[in-house]
């Protein structure tokens, strides 16, 4: 699961990139900067909450117990 995390910093790396590289281009009018970084500002919550969960499953307690007994 170590890969998939280092993966996804990665990318969230990437995005902030792209962000910095938008805000900081004098040449593109504020609305177009919003515009832009809108899908990206996205992409990185939908990362962000990826990896939260991953790591509640990583740090779950998984018993061998069977949840099917207690359907009867």
């Amino acid at each position: 699961m170590q890969k998939i995390f280092e993966c996804i910093d990665e990318y969230l790396k990437k995005l902030e990139d792209e962000i910095l590289d938008i805000v900081s281009d004098q040449s593109i009018a504020l609305t177009k900067k919003n515009q832009l970084m809108e899908p990206i500002v996205d992409q990185k919550k939908i990362l962000t909450y990826t990896k939260e969960a991953l790591i509640k499953i990583k740090n779950k307690k998984y018993e061998a117990k069977c949840g099917m007994s207690s359907m009867s």
